[in-house]
């Protein structure tokens, strides 16, 4: 356990066992990409798809994904993307900001609880991911739990923590949650509640605490000997916190461990990333070495031992006073014999996190960035607060008119501009001790989006985020239009019918008999046979998709977008849309 060659993706976490597909899941994170959140829906493709690039592939993996994920994410805290694709769209439902528990404190816990179901049979597969690392693109060093479970008969007590965050999470959220997605949250906290966890090995027992709830830890909650202690941040009260008053070894990142007060570490031992070890790490003797790409630290564990028991500690909190003293955060304890865990050598010179490590050496403290702390949490308060896009029609384009709250405790000098992610050529600056007030015109359809993105910018010193606004006046069919102006050829159309009938794996391939491995793509002619046997299959076993292809072919076919539609597709769908609305009737 905790070996440094122990790689997993979160993609590959995500991923639904054999025989499974993704039910619902929901995920908590304290910051957030854009980007990042967009590929998450590619964990619930076939691995050959999700790994093609296609972006037709991953538009329908969005969208189809976008009424069973849910992700809660400080306010805030959600990173401006380097593209500014229409797809990121598709996310407006999918994102929940939540606010402060209280001030000078965050959100921070870090989790994805997932449902899988068997489509032929009526099994249930339940997971817990407890990742260190936010859903972010950063490559750090970072720890991921996982467990595996089913859903018993009667309620597991060790759960109730975890039930009572999932419970509290649409409460915290900025916005109410839409009916449908409250019950559905509802309902995979009620299966978690009876939830069965099959433990990792030599683990005999998993328990989970929640800060920042109201409920305190035990106060012999760190008690015990041989205090590991691995964090990218902390602080003298928060390592006295977390080292139980007793010696420690003690893993940070450099400039955490300089800016301590003289004396902190005098009864602790500490350790940092070796430099080398985010270059080259040696893969052992039947294999070269690779080049990792990971650099800095971001994993969270705490690990003692008491009466010949250990205790590894993985989740969120850092070793810091706002992490025990308001955050919202999550740990989850594996509790097993001492020996077998083998915690003991977690860091002698022949234990494996050992090899990535050098000793601690005091260099000088680099000064901490104060304006660029203070443009954060400015930020944050910003987005803590309601914005609201109107959209008004003007003529053949649309504009938005945007309101948020007014700019207050901004560092002097400071400049704050509003604009959308769509369009990062319109921008409108905003006075301090004025309220957010911004029109931006003309746009299209597609420019037309919820995220806002808020740049502060102080001398040098420029901070970001991304919030999400209260849409009004959009037209009803703008994520369809998105849809149609991707799927621009009849190659294209072809994709993504193969895509929208054949539930991730091509529908050319299943009506040609080929193997799940074929790597053809279809052409664009509209082979008839093949290809209506999937969509009068699709009338019956799940006719919500042909409702999604009515409204793409609809709009193709007015005007230019005629020419999309593959010969032959037109004569074969006036038959089945004709099925369909008789059954829909």
């Amino acid at each position: 356990m905790l070996e440094p060659d122990g790689r997993t993706l979160l993609l590959d976490a995500l991923r639904a066992p054999d025989g499974y597909e993704l039910d619902y899941a929901v995920a908590t994170t304290f910051t957030l990409h854009l980007d990042t959140a967009l590929s998450v829906p590619l964990s619930f493709l076939p691995r050959r798809l999700a790994e093609s690039g296609d972006p037709i592939a991953l538009m329908e993996a969005v969208r189809s994904a976008a009424d069973r994920l849910d992700v809660f994410h400080q306010a805030g805290m959600v990173s401006m993307p380097p593209s500014r694709s229409p797809i990121f769209s598709f996310l407006e439902p999918v994102l929940h900001a939540v606010r402060r528990p209280k001030a000078g404190h965050l959100f921070h816990p870090k989790l994805w609880l997932l449902r899988y179901t068997a489509p032929e049979s009526d099994d249930v597969h339940m997971r817990l991911l407890v990742p260190s690392r936010n859903l972010t693109a950063d490559r750090s060093w970072d720890l991921c739990l996982q467990l595996d479970g089913w859903i018993g008969n009667q309620p597991n007590a060790r759960n109730k923590p975890l039930v009572d965050l999932i419970r509290v999470l649409p409460g915290m959220s900025l916005t109410a949650l839409p009916r449908e997605r409250a019950t559905r949250l509802e309902g995979l906290t009620d299966d978690l509640r009876r939830t069965q966890w099959e433990f990792p090995e030599n683990v005999d027992e998993v328990s989970f605490d929640v800060l920042g709830l109201g409920k305190r830890l035990p106060d012999d909650f760190f008690v015990g000997d041989n205090h590991v202690v691995i964090s990218p941040f902390c602080t003298e009260a928060g390592l006295a916190t977390v080292s139980g008053g007793r010696r420690a070894t003690l893993i940070s990142r450099q400039e955490t461990l300089d800016a301590l007060p003289s004396g902190t570490l005098a009864e602790h031992k500490a350790f940092v990333l070796d430099p080398l070890t985010s270059e080259v790490v040696d893969r052992g003797e039947d294999a070269g070495p690779t080049a990792t790409g990971l650099s800095g630290l971001h994993a969270k564990c705490y690990v003692l031992t008491y009466n010949r028991r250990a205790w590894i500690r993985v989740g969120s909190p850092n070793a810091t006073e706002a992490a025990f003293g308001g955050n919202v955060e999550l740990l989850v304890s594996l509790v097993g014999s001492a020996a077998k865990l083998g915690v003991a050598g977690l860091t002698a010179e022949d234990g494996g996190l050992r090899s990535i490590l050098s000793e601690y050496s005091p260099q000088p403290a680099v000064e901490e960035d104060d304006v660029g702390k203070r443009l954060d949490h400015l930020l944050i308060d910003l987005a803590s607060q309601p914005f609201t896009a109107t959209v008004e029609n003007e003529g053949e384009r649309y504009r938005v008119v945007l309101d948020g709250p007014v700019v207050v405790a901004a560092p002097q000098g400071t400049r704050i501009t509003v604009g959308l992610v769509t369009v990062p050529q319109l921008t409108a600056d905003v006075p301090a001790g004025e309220a957010v007030r911004a029109t931006f015109r003309p746009l299209s359809i597609d420019d037309i989006c919820a995220f806002v993105v808020i740049t502060a910018t102080a001398g040098d010193v420029t901070a970001t985020a991304v919030v999400l606004a209260d849409l009004i006046g959009a037209p009803a069919d703008r994520l369809d239009e998105i849809v149609a102006r991707q799927v621009d050829s009849p190659e294209k159309f072809l994709h993504f019918l193969a895509l929208l009938l054949g539930m991730g794996q091509p529908a050319w391939a299943l009506a040609s008999g080929q193997g799940a491995g074929a790597q053809q793509r279809p052409g664009s002619t509209f082979e008839a046979p093949g290809l209506l046997e999937l969509l009068m299959r699709a009338l019956v076993e799940h006719p919500e998709r042909l409702d999604d292809l009515a409204r793409l072919v609809e709009r193709l076919q007015q005007g230019a977008g005629a020419t999309v539609l593959p010969p032959g597709f037109s004569e074969v769908w006036t038959v089945v849309d004709a099925v369909r609305r008789e059954i829909a009737a």
